[in-house]
């Protein structure tokens, strides 16, 4: 699997709910020896915070900037690659939502 086949893929839950897109792809790996493996995907409906870099909640920059991405990820996800079931045709099908990335 490559990460532009998850990368902008339509997530769903297993009752068909749509979750959003995939905007982004969270490695880890155990020890500094190990391999990298997926940890999470970032899903949710807007892309937009993500292209300018204003996603995460510690980036500071002009405020309305900062105000209007806050509002853009509000709905965003954080699903456990864990929870998972499928991945076919640019559709990833969870077993739950996940948690809000957001505080």
């Amino acid at each position: 699997m490559k990460a532009t086949d998850l990368l902008g893929a339509e997530a769903v839950d297993t009752g068909g709910c749509r979750l959003g897109t995939v905007h982004d792809i969270r490695l880890a790996r155990p020890s500094p020896d190990a391999a990298w493996h997926i940890d999470a995907v970032v899903v949710g409906p807007s892309a937009l915070a993500y292209r300018f870099g204003y996603a995460d909640h510690d980036v500071s920059g002009p405020w309305l900037l900062a105000v209007v991405a806050r509002w853009l990820v509000r709905r965003t996800r954080w699903i456990p690659w864990t929870q998972v079931v499928s991945l076919e045709r640019r559709r990833l099908v969870v077993h739950a939502q996940g948690k809000d990335v957001s505080p």
